[in-house]
């Protein structure tokens, strides 16, 4: 190696230490730029060409739509969007294009990225007279329907959960936090608190350290552990649960935020289906017990009922005959049913675990193939034991339980298409039931921060033009109520049709929306 090329790389691992004393995003964009330009990264995303993906489809198609939306050809703008409005046009969202450089993929893509969300755009106002409202209308939720939409899964962890709380910070503070989110066990507490607020209001408790103060508060009875440190008990998680989580259901958050959360339980009985509980599905349901039943970490804490707020506004409880434990036993990143409820097709995951997900920043090559091999095989060697111990065993009712937890957890996939991970070792487990300091607390949720920063190039790329559909479908959702409140009432049976469609929280079936768009149009008109 040469003189200038050892120079080269002390420089970089120089300014690669320097990132994990960075307190804010706006000096990690900074350091990373001058990183790039320093070890080849920049130059590198100025050049179109790569064989990771096809550089010359991703130009003609930018070039197209720029020269339709130039001579005013919004049909063929129309028709050449709906050609390819999806996330790996060409291979663009190869994920091996946003490792070469810190600051971002390919300046081509970004480029094509924001001439779509221009076109989308240019084509969304109501008097947009090239093409009708209604055909217009049915394009966006076609091509949303098409795109997908994103989720962000936060996973269990003891208190190495509240890690959680420093990714969302810093995905709010650049407003790239996805509307669904799913929470289970510590996951859970952070995305009910979340759930149930503002971003505003969610950013606020930051503040002055309010939350380190209040999740490290030992005030009252504890369970003393080593050293004269404090473990977690049912009073104290109660009570943090009362501070930070508002008394209010699934559907009361969803209605005051617009988001919708999902919390993942587990049946404390055999032969019982685990849950994933939101505004959908248990929209009377309180948070704050479905937060108690996806901590109820088994050996630790009881089994918890839920309960549920009735028409007269009475807190029951839900499911009575049914107890639920830990929601990461059974499903600590539940994308099935969020694809299925939601149609959800891109998934962020934050892992706090620091033995989980790893592999994925293995890079290819022989370690990795070695690597996931040894997992596949330890793997498989530990459901042969739990097998084995099932079947031939003789297990009461609770060591049943817990084998077909241990189950459970060994057939779940902890990884998605873009992984948060923290950057403590292994011995950061030692942690997981013992109430930190509040220097403990504050380095926790910064680490998050940090973990953070460098997905934030990715998941804004990756996640820019679905959050331009949802922007204008959501748009056209308050435009119909704007119509319902202030046409003249001419024709009940029209507005009984408008008010259903103002109502659907849910985007329409395309052939549905031309219907509902159509018949606003023609009471404007008499309007008129």
């Amino acid at each position: 190696m040469s003189k200038s090329s050892r120079q080269r790389a002390r420089m970089a691992r120089e300014l690669d230490a320097s990132f994990s004393t960075l307190q804010s995003y706006q000096q990690w964009q900074a350091l990373a730029g001058h990183y790039d330009r320093q070890t080849g990264g920049l130059a590198w995303r100025e050049r179109e060409d790569s064989p990771l993906y096809d550089a010359s489809s991703i130009k003609n198609r930018l070039l197209r739509l720029r020269r339709l939306r130039r001579k005013g050809d919004d049909q063929g703008l129309l028709f050449a969007l709906s050609e390819g409005i999806h996330g790996n046009m060409a291979g663009m969202g190869n994920p091996k294009l946003y490792r070469r450089a810190r600051s971002g993929t390919k300046f081509l893509i970004n480029e094509y990225i924001d001439e779509i969300c221009d076109a989308l755009r240019y084509l969304s106002p109501r008097r947009f007279k090239g093409i009708s409202w209604a055909d217009r209308i049915e394009f966006f939720q076609v091509a949303s329907h098409c795109y997908g939409r994103s989720a962000l899964m936060l996973s269990g962890g003891g208190t190495l959960g509240f890690f959680h709380l420093g990714v969302l910070k810093a995905l709010i503070e650049q407003k790239l936090c996805p509307v669904v989110i799913s929470g289970a066990s510590a996951g859970s507490f952070v995305a009910a608190a979340l759930g149930s607020r503002s971003d505003e209001e969610f950013l606020a408790l930051f503040e002055n350290n309010y939350l380190a103060r209040v999740l490290t508060d030992t005030s009252g009875k504890m369970n003393p552990g080593k050293g004269g440190s404090s473990r977690i008990d049912i009073r104290w998680l109660q009570r943090k649960v009362v501070k930070l989580i508002p008394d209010m259901t699934f559907r009361e958050a969803y209605e005051k935020t617009g988001r919708s959360i999902n919390i993942s339980i587990s049946p404390a009985q055999p032969r019982q289906k685990s849950r994933l509980l939101n505004h959908i599905a248990s929209p009377n349901v309180t948070l704050r017990s479905a937060v108690l039943a996806s901590t109820a970490l088994p050996g630790i804490f009881k089994p918890v009922q839920l309960q549920a707020r009735d028409a007269d506004g009475a807190v029951k409880p839900y499911l009575p005959s049914r107890r639920w434990i830990d929601g990461s036993f059974s499903q600590d990143l539940p994308e099935r049913r969020l694809a299925r409820m939601y149609g959800v097709n891109h998934f962020i995951v934050s892992q706090v675990m620091p033995v989980l997900g790893r592999e994925t920043q293995d890079r290819p090559g022989l370690r990795k193939i070695a690597s996931d091999a040894s997992v596949a095989a330890t793997k498989q060697f530990v459901r042969g034991c739990l097998d084995f111990l099932q079947r031939y065993g003789r297990v009461g009712p609770q060591m049943g339980t817990a084998l077909n937890a241990a189950n459970a957890i060994l057939e779940q996939q902890f990884t998605a298409d873009i992984n948060i991970l923290p950057g403590y070792g292994l011995s950061s487990l030692g942690k997981l039931l013992r109430i930190l300091s509040e220097e403990e607390m504050e380095a926790l949720i910064m680490a998050g921060e940090r973990a953070t920063w460098p997905k934030i190039p990715i998941i804004d790329t990756t996640t820019r033009i679905g959050r331009t559909l949802d922007e204008i479908l959501h748009a056209f959702e308050v435009d119909q109520v704007h119509w319902l409140r202030t046409a003249p009432q001419t024709d009940a049976a029209l507005d009984a049709r408008v008010e259903r469609g103002a109502r659907r929280a849910a985007p329409a079936t395309p052939k549905r929306s031309k219907r509902t768009a159509a018949a606003i149009e023609r009471k404007a008109a008499r309007a008129a």
